[in-house]
C-alpha cells in the first residue's frame, strides 16, 4: 500500500463507522496533475502532515468534536486533563490556523469554535476554574499552562483572521498574566513548584514567554514585553523537569528576540540549546526525552516538536549549520518515529538499547496537536529566500514563492536518493539557486533539465545561477552510504544518509527473544547487503534497508539474518519494538 492510499484508508475508516460530528474541511490538494493512485508519492512530508490532519479532523478514539474541545475552557470533567484549561482547545486552534496560513486551506467551523471559546472567558481574563491568588496550587499551575497554550492558539488565529473580539480576548489573558506576574515570579512560588511537580511545575509559568512575546508583537504593549523578559530570566533546566515546558519557554524567548532584536535573548537560547545538545539527554534519534535526567525514561511528541522548532528558529536567526543539522536529524528520525500509524504523536519508552513496543501511548491531549503544529515550521524551512535567489536547505517536498523564483520540490529520497525541483515561475533577471550539501551526503549529482552538470560548491552549497524559465527542472542525487559509529558499552549504531537504522520486531521476529540485546552482528566479516525486496508499508525507506548476518545469543552455532531499516518506517505500521544500539564484531 502506498502512502497516499494509506492516508486515505486511515481517514476513511472512522467515517465508514459513523459520521464525524465536527468535520472541518478537506485537505490540501497534491501537486497538480499528480494522481493519488501512483505507486509511490513524491510528497512524503506532505503525506505525514495529511495523515495527522485527517486524524485530527476525522479520526476517533477520541474524536475532536466541538463539545470535546470546549470542555477544557468551561471546564467540565468530560475527558482527561480539562484542568489544563485551554490546553487542548488552544493547540487545536493554533495548529489549524497556522496550517491554513501555510498550506492555504480553509477550516470554516474554526471560526465558530473560536467565538464559542472566547465567550467563556472569565471576568478576570483567564479561562477555566477559579484561580487562587492567595496561595496557588498545582491546579492553578495547570490552569496557567492551559491559558498559555490558548493565548498562543488565539494569537495564531488572530494573525490568520484579525478581529477586535479575538485580540481583546488575548489582551485580557495578557492582563491577567501581568496581574499575577509579581506573585508567580516570587522566590516562594519558584521554590514551591519544583521539578517534582512535573506537568504542573514552574514551567507552567515560564512557558508564558511564547504567548506574551507574540502578544507584544501584535499590540506593542510594553507591559507584555517587560513581563516576558522577567520570565525569560527565570528559565532554568532542572534535573527531572518537563522537557516540553522548558523548550516551549525557550521558543518563547526566541519569539521575543524576533520581536525585539535583543541579542541577550538570542544568546540565552543558544547557550541553553548547546547545554541540551552536549548532555546525555540528546537521544540517539536526534530527539529529547519527556523529562530531563534522571527522569528520561520515555520520549514525548511535544518535546520532539519543540526541539525541532527551536533548532529551526535558531538556524534562521544565526545561519549556523549545527542548528539545521540537528533539526534535520530529529525530523528524519525522532519526529518520524514518534508519529503513529493513526497520525497521532505521543510517548515511547526509551531503554539503553532501543524503544520497546510496550508503553507506547497516543497522547491525543497534546502531542497529536503539537505534532500537527510542527509541520508548517518544517514546510517553511526547506526553501528560503536569499539576496539574489533561493536556497534549498532540506531535502523534503516543499514549495516556495518569491519575486525572483517560485519552485516546488518533490522528494523520492527514500526510494532512490533523489529530489527534483521544478521552477514554477521566474523573474526577468538572472537568479541563483543554492542547494545545501548535508553532512550525511558524500556528494551531490546535479542534473539540469536532464543533463548532468558540474557546478561550484562553497560554504556547503552548490550554486546554480542562470536566467530561469518556468518548467526548468533540477534533479539532485544525494550520494549516501552505510555508516556506523560507536554507541557506548561496546555497541554500534548504524545509519544511512539522514536515517538512523534499527532492527524492528515486526520485520525480524526470529531476532527478538529473551536475549535479544546480546545478539551480535557479524558486520566486519560480512558486508551488509542492500535489501532488494521492497517493503509494502507506507513511509518505507527502501534505499536504507540493509541485511546483516548475526550470531543469536541463544544458539550461536546457528547464525541468522537480520534486516536493519530506517526507524522512520515505524509511522507506517502498528507499534513494534526496535533495537538501535547493537552488539557488533565491529566494536570488538
Amino acid at each position: 500500500m502506498n502512502r497516499r492510499n494509506f492516508v486515505k484508508a486511515v481517514a476513511m475508516a472512522p467515517l465508514l463507522a459513523e459520521q464525524t460530528p465536527f468535520a472541518l474541511a478537506s485537505l490540501p490538494a497534491g501537486v497538480p496533475g499528480r494522481g493519488v493512485e501512483e505507486s509511490e508519492s513524491q510528497m512524503p512530508m506532505r503525506d505525514r502532515f495529511e495523515l495527522t490532519l485527517r486524524r485530527v479532523l476525522q479520526g476517533d478514539s477520541p474524536a475532536f468534536t466541538e463539545e470535546f474541545l470546549l470542555a477544557d475552557v468551561r471546564p467540565t470533567p468530560e475527558r482527561r486533563f480539562t484542568n489544563f484549561s485551554g490546553d487542548t482547545s488552544g493547540r487545536y486552534i493554533g495548529a489549524l490556523a497556522t496550517a491554513t496560513r501555510v498550506y492555504g486551506k480553509q477550516f470554516p467551523a474554526l471560526d465558530a469554535l473560536v467565538s464559542k471559546v472566547i465567550a467563556l472567558q472569565k471576568p478576570d481574563g483567564y479561562f477555566g476554574s477559579a484561580f487562587h491568588y492567595d496561595k496557588p496550587t498545582d491546579e492553578d499551575l495547570a490552569l496557567l499552562w492551559g491559558n498559555g497554550r490558548l493565548l498562543v492558539g488565539l494569537i495564531e488565529y488572530y494573525r490568520l483572521r484579525p478581529s477586535a473580539p479575538v485580540l481583546s480576548a488575548c489582551r485580557r489573558i495578557g492582563d491577567f498574566l501581568v496581574r499575577v506576574g509579581p506573585l508567580m515570579l516570587s522566590n516562594e512560588i519558584r521554590e514551591a513548584f519544583g521539578a517534582q511537580h512535573f506537568a504542573s511545575s514552574y514551567i507552567c509559568w515560564t512557558q508564558q514567554t511564547e504567548g506574551l512575546a507574540n502578544l507584544y508583537e501584535c499590540t506593542h504593549d510594553a507591559r507584555y514585553r517587560r513581563l516576558a523578559e522577567e520570565i525569560a530570566a527565570a528559565i532554568e533546566r532542572l534535573p527531572g523537569d518537563h522537557a516540553h515546558g522548558y523548550l516551549t519557554s525557550l521558543r518563547g524567548v526566541m519569539d521575543l528576540y524576533q520581536a525585539t532584536a535583543d541579542p541577550r535573548l538570542l544568546k540565552q537560547c543558544e547557550l541553553a540549546w548547546q547545554d541540551v545538545a552536549d548532555s546525555t539527554d540528546l537521544l540517539i534519534t536526534g530527539g529529547v526525552p519527556e523529562g530531563w535526567s534522571p527522569n528520561n525514561h520515555r520520549t514525548e511528541g511535544c518535546a520532539e516538536a519543540d526541539w525541532v522548532r527551536l533548532s529551526l528558529a535558531l538556524w534562521k536567526a544565526t545561519g549556523q549549520a549545527k542548528y539545521l543539522s540537528m533539526s534535520e536529524r530529529a525530523i528524519f528520525n525522532e519526529l518520524a518515529f514518534n508519529q503513529f500509524a493513526t497520525g497521532d504523536f505521543g510517548h515511547r519508552v526509551y531503554t539503553e538499547t532501543g524503544l520497546p513496543a510496550a508503553g507506547a501511548v497516543r497522547a491525543w491531549w497534546c502531542c497529536t496537536l503539537h505534532g500537527l503544529r510542527c509541520f508548517p515550521d518544517v514546510q517553511t524551512s526547506a526553501f528560503r529566500a536569499g539576496k539574489h535567489g533561493l536556497l534549498f536547505d532540506m531535502p523534503i517536498d516543499s514549495r516556495v514563492e518569491t519575486a525572483e523564483l517560485s519552485a516546488a520540490a518533490e522528494s523520492s529520497l527514500a526510494e532512490n536518493g533523489t529530489v527534483r525541483i521544478r521552477i514554477a515561475a521566474a523573474g526577468n533577471a538572472s537568479a541563483a539557486l543554492a542547494i545545501r550539501k548535508p553532512e550525511w551526503a558524500d556528494k551531490l549529482e546535479i542534473r539540469l533539465n536532464g543533463s548532468v552538470r558540474e557546478f561550484p560548491i562553497g560554504n556547503g552549497y552548490v550554486a546554480i545561477e542562470r536566467a530561469w524559465v518556468a518548467g526548468d527542472t533540477i534533479e539532485i542525487k544525494y550520494g549516501m552510504q552505510l555508516r556506523s559509529e560507536p554507541s557506548g558499552k561496546n555497541r554500534v549504531a548504524y545509519s544511512y544518509g539522514p536515517w538512523l537504522l534499527g532492527a524492528a520486531a515486526s520485520a525480524n521476529p526470529d531476532y527478538f527473544n529473551e536475549l535479544t540485546i546480546e545478539n551480535k552482528l557479524l558486520a566486519s566479516k560480512n558486508v551488509a547487503q542492500p535489501v532488494r525486496q521492497r517493503s509494502a508499508q507506507p513511509f518505507s525507506v527502501p534505499i536504507a534497508a540493509r541485511a546483516f548476518r548475526y550470531t543469536p545469543a541463544e544458539y550461536p552455532d546457528q547464525p541468522g539474518t537480520v534486516v536493519l531499516r530506517a526507524i522512520a518506517e515505524q509511522a507506517g505500521q502498528p507499534t513494534t519494538s526496535w533495537e538501535l544500539r547493537l552488539l557488533s564484531d565491529e566494536s570488538v
